[in-house]
């Protein structure tokens, strides 16, 4: 067995996947650089799109922006894209957007909420107008659960 050639051929392989997988990009994914340091601004308060079976919900930091249909009767997604032109309007400089969805969520409704967020057709749909590209995704907080009810509430007699 000769194993000089072989031995020949491992070089040039290895030393060809170091030097091409330097520039690899996995789904156009921009991960945020180790070494620098940034702060967010306090004035600007965040736009969140919470996606639940009972509805879209969009919210600016703490305020509640509008909603949007729910899964039983169908997302209002143009809707959607309406309402963050006009956050669009008023912020042009933002492209950060938080998507919070509940688990059960289809990998449907939430495409099309990406593509809601994202960009908007304008023009009677002849060009895409961009809205918030820059998307993060979450999970969509848990509900607060009701206060049991106390037995004296409900009227009983002792």
């Amino acid at each position: 067995l000769n194993l000089v050639p072989m031995i020949d051929i491992l070089v040039v392989l290895v030393f060809f996947l170091l030097v091409n997988s330097t520039g690899v990009s996995i789904l156009g994914l921009n991960l945020p650089d180790a070494t620098k340091k940034s702060e967010p601004d306090p004035n600007q308060q965040p736009l969140t799109v919470v996606v639940r079976g009972g509805g879209m919900v969009l919210t600016e930091g703490f305020n509640e922006l509008a909603r949007f249909g729910s899964a039983a009767e169908g997302y209002d997604y143009k809707g959607l894209s309406e309402r963050l032109l006009q956050v669009k309007a008023a912020r042009p400089e933002e492209t950060r957007i938080t998507l919070l969805v509940e688990p059960a969520t289809t990998h449907d409704t939430l495409v099309q909420t990406m593509d809601a967020v994202r960009i908007t057709p304008t023009d009677g749909g002849r060009t895409l107008r961009e809205l918030f590209p820059n998307i993060a995704l979450g999970d969509a907080p848990k509900l607060a659960a009701a206060a049991p009810i106390e037995p004296a509430a409900l009227g009983s007699a002792p």
